[in-house]
């Protein structure tokens, strides 16, 4: 018996008919209707790195190694600083603003300010009104900061420095270096500085009242400089006159002998006991 192959055909309705071309078209418009609503995923935005805060640099001298510093002296008895915290901060930011780095240096500069003011007990000098007319200055033009700083003409140069040092408008003044210098020439040039700031309308009170004025209602000249720039004043005199060039490469008591005739204070032997004191407790830790 032989079988028919038979084949169906299946008719379409006519509206299917009809919409059958336009399937590709609406296919196509509905991936390009997918893919316009589709982004990749973003990944997700990195936290920015913290700030590294520059490190404060470690401290030339610490108050632990000042406390160590204690001593006899066989003339003045039992020395010791008297510091300040704050004291002791401005000691390390003026030790580096003047180059004041190694050892030796420090072992030196501290000496020097250790017998000058009795471990910073007196930061301005002891006398009475005939003493100081009797070495040629007054109450207010006497030694004062560490390192005695001494004299109107040295408290004139000193502003001038410090102005030109710190007021960027006054940085083209002419600095006079007493060591080099007469007081007239000190004097001429202190108000010429003065006269330039008033003409560009600055204020310089923090620096001219280093200069003592009589009639002044604040404290200017020598009491100022010990309250505000004890340590300054002692960072700018040892710079000025060139102190770190005339020590010997070799450390020693030689080189305190050097400092002191620089400084000009007395008491040499002194001089010598505090720089022993001193100098091993900042060669220890150098």
């Amino acid at each position: 018996m032989a079988i028919m192959e038979q084949t169906v055909s299946i008719k379409q309705p006519r509206s299917v008919r009809a919409l059958l071309p336009l399937c590709p078209l609406f296919a196509s418009l509905a991936c390009a209707i997918l893919l316009w609503g589709w982004a990749p995923a973003q990944p997700e935005a990195a936290e920015p790195a913290p700030a590294i805060e520059a490190a404060e640099p470690a401290p030339l001298v610490t108050a632990a190694q000042l406390e160590a510093m204690a001593y006899t002296d066989s003339v003045m008895g039992e020395m010791s600083w008297a510091l300040t915290e704050a004291s002791v901060e401005e000691l390390n930011r003026v030790l580096r603003a003047y180059g004041i780095l190694s050892a030796e240096e420090i072992s030196q500069f501290l000496a020097q300010a250790m017998v000058e003011t009795v471990g910073g007990r007196w930061l301005l000098e002891i006398g009475d009104d005939p003493y100081f007319q009797d070495h040629g200055y007054t109450a207010g033009t006497r030694g004062a900061g560490y390192f005695h700083l001494t004299f109107a003409y040295g408290q004139m140069a000193f502003a001038t420095w410090m102005m030109k040092r710190h007021v960027p408008e006054l940085a083209e003044i002419e600095y006079v270096n007493p060591t080099f210098h007469g007081r007239e020439t000190i004097r001429e040039g202190y108000y010429r500085a003065l006269g330039l700031a008033a003409n560009l309308g600055l204020d310089v009170s923090a620096y001219s009242r280093i200069v003592y004025d009589a009639h002044s209602p604040v404290a200017t000249g020598a009491e100022y400089i010990a309250a505000s720039f004890a340590w300054e004043s002692a960072g700018y005199y040892w710079h000025i006159t060139g102190i770190s060039a005339a020590l010997d490469s070799e450390p020693g008591t030689h080189n305190t002998d050097a400092v002191s005739q620089l400084v000009g204070g007395g008491n040499w032997q002194s001089r010598r006991e505090a720089y022993l004191a001193i100098s091993p407790v900042l060669y220890e830790q150098s």
